[in-house]
């Protein structure tokens, strides 16, 4: 059998109908109403009918209208008004609908293989010379079907601007017929003309295969373009609720975006200012440097239509090419504004410094070469590192040194490392995403570092942290970012650190009980509160300070103190440093039934205080018979000695005159040991 033949065998087997039988899968529950508007404009009633029937076998119901050229692309503007999500039409028609500029989707019916040897073998049995004509995809591959099928076949493709320019379209078909081409094979367009000058014709008709992909395309593209519809809906209601103004160009410098705060900010409406240029309209803006140069700009500050802003310049590029920019903009008014009821919300949870080097009492030496100390170092953002018995003071020195400093405004937040446990003080510090760890809040939780951006956070009791949260710890005063618990980015944070301790931490060093590196990196500046023995003479001022202090509290009037009880508060050596002073005190004012407080008093409290302190040195003594008892007297002199340096915090030479020996000999006993 010749290859002839066998096409049309195939061809005779296809008419027949049995393959589009099998491709079409005839559904019985009746018409599917589609959940999207589609209609069909048909070129001519055949079409129509033929296209409804097919519908109809897959269960659609797709409204039908006949329309050829302008009058399918007038009805195709009518149903867009209408809210049609997708327009099907076919040929010349479908290049029409296109042409008039609707935003609406149009599906065209395409000419299949299998439409086009269906019409040519139709021809082929009234005559072998045949033309076809038609508009480009439909003459698309068939130019070899002539040889398949040993006949004279010409195909010629019109342009798809000729669809209403018809003149064009007539010169084709008179060569065609002067060249003795007497049967056409054409759509809608090419038929009617041909006919119009003599040419016998037959119109080529989509098959059932044709029309159903061309729903089902219709379908799929109605699908996608109501999830693009929904998404920018939601994209432009982010952009149109925005707290900022936002401003977009492309890569001309043409503004595209500008959002409704933006008009509100600049004082200009969005529909005069899209498709112009932004070096026109906002030549101080000269965004277009940034497109070239792919930087972003944060914070930068501008002036705008007289209104200073502050403004973020983002180039979008894609594959190292830049499509245009985004600037994001907010008054410096509006920003002032929230830091002022930021700063607000801050004071009512309490991250504010109350106290002042005011408020620090005392005119020894050594409390006011302390004050000198902490004014010069509150000018520098260094860490600092106070160092002080129990009761001497290192918050209210801290709570000074911030009000002191250009952070004076800002939070001051302070946290006892000794309060909770090494988990809890990780995420108060640091913070925490939701999900984290079972118990975490919903939204996550900022830490502490967070809460005191661009204020002071103070640590006290630094030398009870873990030697992991001290790593962490050295880590963000190295980076400035920190990374909340369960997080997997960076959060830049802005904060000075002030560390204070009890503890001697060179001495904690040496029995690597603290990290070496974060003790060198903390201690750049340094404050050594002296105990209150050590400056008696500033007791006389605290006690009237408290005295004055609990009248407020107990409301009361007690004017002093008697001269022997102010001596007898004097001669002791107060282990709790001011502290325990103010609570003494405290406590006389509440006892004092007359308008001073009497030295009897005085003394019965005195002397409360020192039964205290023998019991704790009974209790220490009791502990050293122990350690002697157990211990070889080398091992008990180097007990003695590490115990007097802790002390005096490591000062060698303190220590040395305190136990009557050399530096020399504790230095030559601890180096055997």
């Amino acid at each position: 059998m010749t290859l002839h033949s066998k096409l049309r065998c195939i061809v005779k087997i296809m008419l027949k109908g049995d393959l589009v039988n099998k491709f079409l899968a005839k559904n019985s529950g009746g018409i599917i109403f589609l959940k999207h508007k589609i209609a069909f404009i048909a070129p001519n009633k055949k079409l129509a009918d033929h296209f409804d029937k097919i519908a109809q076998e897959m269960n659609k119901k797709i409204p039908v209208y006949i329309g050829d050229l302008e009058k399918g692309a007038k009805k195709a503007v009518e149903l867009e008004e209408q809210g049609f999500d997708v327009i099907i039409s076919r040929g010349g028609t479908a290049i029409a609908i296109e042409k008039s500029l609707i935003n609406v989707p149009v599906v065209e019916i395409r000419i299949s293989g299998f439409d086009l040897i269906r019409i040519i073998y139709k021809a082929m049995q009234k005559t072998d010379k045949i033309a076809v004509v038609g508009f480009e995809p439909f003459t698309s591959g068939i130019k070899q079907l002539g040889t398949i099928m040993n006949i004279d076949l010409k195909v010629l493709s019109l342009k798809s601007e000729w669809y209403d320019q018809t003149f064009y379209i007539n010169e084709i078909l008179e060569e065609i017929k002067n060249q003795g081409y007497n049967y056409l094979v054409g759509d809608n367009i090419s038929v009617k003309i041909a006919r119009e000058i003599g040419l016998k014709t037959l119109l080529i008709e989509s098959g059932k295969e044709s029309i159903t992909q061309a729903i089902i395309n219709a379908e799929d593209i109605a699908d996608v373009r109501k999830k693009e519809i929904q998404r920018a809906k939601f994209h432009k209601s982010i952009i149109d609720f925005s707290y900022e103004g936002i401003i977009s160009i492309d890569e001309e410098g043409m503004i595209n975006t500008f959002n409704p705060k933006a008009e509100e900010i600049l004082n200009k409406k969005s529909y005069k200012v899209i498709g112009e240029n932004i070096d026109d309209i906002f030549p101080e803006f000269n965004l277009k440097k940034y497109l070239a140069s792919q930087h972003r700009k944060q914070g930068k500050i501008l002036t705008l239509s007289g209104k200073k802003i502050a403004a973020n310049i983002i180039p979008i590029i894609v594959e190292g090419k830049t499509y245009g920019l985004v600037t994001t903009f907010q008054k410096i008014s509006d920003i002032q504004q929230v830091e002022k009821k930021a700063r607000a919300e801050l004071f009512n949870r309490g991250y504010t410094a109350q106290n002042s080097f005011a408020d620090i009492i005392g005119e020894s030496e050594e409390i006011q070469e302390c004050i000198d100390k902490a004014k010069d170092y509150s000018q520098v953002d260094l860490p600092l590192l106070i160092y002080g018995e129990t009761g001497t003071g290192k918050e209210l020195f801290a709570q000074a040194v911030h009000n002191f400093s250009s952070r004076k405004n800002k939070p001051f937040v302070a946290f006892n490392c000794a309060a909770l446990p090494e988990k809890l003080i990780e995420s108060e510090l640091f913070g925490y995403v939701e999900g984290a760890f079972t118990g975490a809040h919903k939204g996550g939780r900022k830490g502490l570092l967070e809460q005191a951006h661009t204020g002071t956070l103070l640590l006290d009791e630094i030398g009870e942290i873990s030697q992991n949260l001290q790593a962490k710890l050295l880590r963000f005063i190295e980076e400035r970012k920190i990374r909340k618990i369960g997080d997997n980015k960076l959060i830049p944070v802005n904060v000075r650190i002030i560390l204070s301790t009890n503890k001697s931490l060179a001495q904690m060093v040496k029995k690597n009980e603290f990290r070496e590196d974060l003790y060198y990196r903390i201690n750049v500046l340094d404050l050594n509160l002296p105990p209150l023995r050590s400056r008696k003479v500033d007791i006389d001022l605290l006690v009237d300070f408290f005295i004055k202090k609990a009248n407020s509290k107990t409301n009361k009037m007690i004017k002093g103190i008697s001269k022997q009880g102010l001596n007898l508060l004097e001669n002791y050596d107060w282990p709790g440093n001011i502290r325990q002073l103010e609570n003494v005190i405290e406590k006389l004012v509440i006892r004092t039934k007359a308008d001073y407080i009497m030295t009897g008093l005085v003394e019965e409290t005195i002397d409360s205080l020192n039964t205290e302190d023998t019991d704790k040195l009974i209790s220490s003594s009791e502990n050293m018979i122990e350690i002697a008892i157990n211990s070889s007297l080398e091992e008990i002199e180097n007990k003695i000695i590490r115990e007097v340096l802790d002390r005096e915090e490591g000062n060698k030479t303190k220590a040395a005159k305190k136990l009557d020996i050399s530096r020399s000999t504790i230095w030559r006993k601890l180096k055997n040991n």
